[in-house]
């Protein structure tokens, strides 16, 4: 596919890493940095509800990111979409592998409840 139709924009979100409790690194979430991308397209794959005790809901989205797009996205990193926090579900291609014309493939998972 030699053109971009995506139209939508994610922020890709990158927290550092700080010491945690017992010498342990964790990820800094509340100073993570966002990257815009627009160009993107975000399709809603899955989505499950458990009812019992506790309701909660798992939905699954794959992200198509646009060639060129200014961030490659890995494992570690979360998307914020339409006003919700997305995790990285997996590994993602590698942008490199796709070659010129094709962007990134992130899965994506939100756990709620």
């Amino acid at each position: 596919m030699p053109y971009n139709i995506g139209r939508q924009t994610v922020t890709v979100l990158d927290a550092p890493l700080i010491d945690g409790s017992y010498n342990a690194k964790v990820r800094d979430w509340e100073h993570a940095a966002p990257t815009p991308v627009s160009g993107c397209t975000v399709d809603i794959t899955g989505a499950s509800e458990t009812k019992n005790a506790s309701d909660q809901t798992v939905t699954t989205a794959r992200l198509d990111l646009p060639a060129g797009a200014p961030i490659a996205v890995t494992e570690w990193m979360r998307v914020s979409w339409q006003g919700r926090t997305w995790e990285v579900d997996g590994v993602p291609s590698d942008p490199q592998a796709a070659g010129p014309l094709a962007g990134q493939v992130v899965n994506l998972r939100e756990v709620a409840g």
